[in-house]
């Protein structure tokens, strides 16, 4: 298939920008020729619509998609760990088989039709453990789109607990290698945070990823009463060039040398933060000295394009200083989440080049000002990150087509939702 008549930013190593071009989608879902105009394939006509990598969300809770509206009992929470206690771990305990199916579906519809193609998520189902993570690998594949998912293995319910979430871990990426399928589906090996792991719970899951050679996925300082976690994990062996440290707020000079040194990958979660109230990432520091970070949503929303201003808007109000974070905020989104997936899971995708995944977004942005590389950031923060998404391609898929997500019943499945919602808040 040709993709024409479309304005491209390719974000590829000379980030050109194409005003009047086509792409080239093989059959094996990878980008051909970028700027010709191979005959006797068929054509879409972008119809001028801007062309570009499809986005990724490096940290999300999709079983978090059915709290949405959910009524609190008591008062409203004071802290973070209040927040967890009467909030999340509420809801993950009482999270059933079928929630975590309808949930994950709901979360990813509402992220296809953000332009999210690629989503990195991190699960928790403590009395629906077992093959939990088969029914939201079930409905990535339903829905079309690429995943790494992991299993949250905790002591805050039990040591019965901690084990059935190794155990979860474990299975969930040998199936991932032994049965790949289609290659959309990766794992991590999914941890809490240090703060609720026992020393023998975190020594045995190290163990077990020796042999697996799976990065972790793990909540890193995200609140003070996590301080610390940093030189913990570095001396249990979990920090790697694969493990993947969710937000890193309150991490001192020292600890942010010891994650760079690691190659570990921060991912920064700003509006998570932000409603939270438990502080701002040093996202400048942090990048300075070394450490690659990507950019997540924490289930806070479908919309990257609204992480992204985030990032960019809180360094600002932090620094007070007006220059700061634009090549932070830029490189976080459209560069180092890419390079996260790549080193990682060997995807090569957001950017259009030869050879890459043609994971791709039409957005209805139509430039009422010059657009070229040199000003692209201007029109990613002030128009494009406002357009509609029209269409969403993955691994050369037809993902969303006019604004719809084509591959299942959007209402069906939001009806379906609705009344596994309410059962939940039942229990709750």
């Amino acid at each position: 298939m040709i993709i024409d008549n479309a304005r491209i930013l390719t974000f590829d190593a000379d980030n050109r920008v194409f005003d009047s071009s086509s792409v080239e989608i093989r059959e094996d879902g990878t980008i051909g020729a970028v700027g010709g105009r191979p005959g006797g394939l068929p054509h879409l006509d972008a119809q001028g619509r801007l062309l570009m990598p499809a986005l990724i969300n490096c940290h999300t809770h999709l079983y978090s998609t059915l709290a949405r509206g959910m009524p609190l009992a008591g008062p409203a929470p004071r802290n973070f760990t209040e927040i967890l206690e009467k909030v999340w771990w509420r809801l993950d305990r009482a999270l059933n088989e079928e929630d975590v199916y309808y949930s994950a579906l709901v979360g990813l519809i509402d992220s296809a039709k953000c332009g999210v193609g690629t989503l990195v998520d991190h699960h928790s189902s403590p009395n629906a453990c077992a093959g939990s993570l088969d029914r939201i690998a079930q409905a990535f594949q339903e829905i079309g789109l690429r995943g790494a998912l992991c299993y949250e293995t905790s002591d805050r319910n039990g040591p019965r607990k901690a084990q059935d979430g190794l155990r979860e871990n474990i299975r969930f990426i040998e199936r991932t290698r032994t049965h790949p399928g289609d290659g959309l589906i990766h794992a991590s090996f999914g941890l809490h945070a240090s703060f609720t792991l026992g020393d023998r719970t975190l020594r045995r899951a190290v163990e077990a990823n020796r042999s697996l050679g799976a990065g972790f996925h793990i909540h890193v300082s995200e609140d003070r009463c996590d301080a610390g976690a940093v030189g913990r994990l570095r001396d249990f062996g979990a920090l790697d060039e694969r493990t993947l440290a969710a937000h890193c707020l309150h991490v001192t000079a020292a600890e942010m040398a010891m994650l760079a040194k690691s190659g570990a990958n921060a991912i920064h979660n700003p509006q998570s933060n932000c409603n939270n109230a438990v502080g701002v990432a040093k996202l400048p520091e942090l990048m300075r000295r070394g450490v690659l970070v990507g950019l997540g949503s924490d289930g806070c929303t479908a919309r990257m394009w609204d992480e992204f201003k985030t990032a960019f808007h809180v360094q600002k109000l932090r620094a007070r200083d007006p220059r700061a974070a634009y090549a932070e905020a830029y490189a976080a989104a459209f560069l180092n989440n890419r390079e996260i997936v790549r080193k990682i899971w060997g995807v090569e995708i957001g950017r259009i080049a030869t050879g890459a995944r043609a994971d791709l977004i039409l957005v209805d942005y139509f430039p009422p000002t010059p657009l070229a590389s040199g000003n692209l950031f201007g029109h990613l923060l002030f128009g494009i990150s406002n357009a509609p998404i029209d269409t969403l391609i993955v691994n050369g898929r037809t993902i969303v087509r006019d604004k719809r997500c084509v591959t299942v019943d959007e209402r069906k499945i939001a009806e379906k939702a609705a009344a596994q919602a309410a059962g939940l808040w039942k229990r709750l």
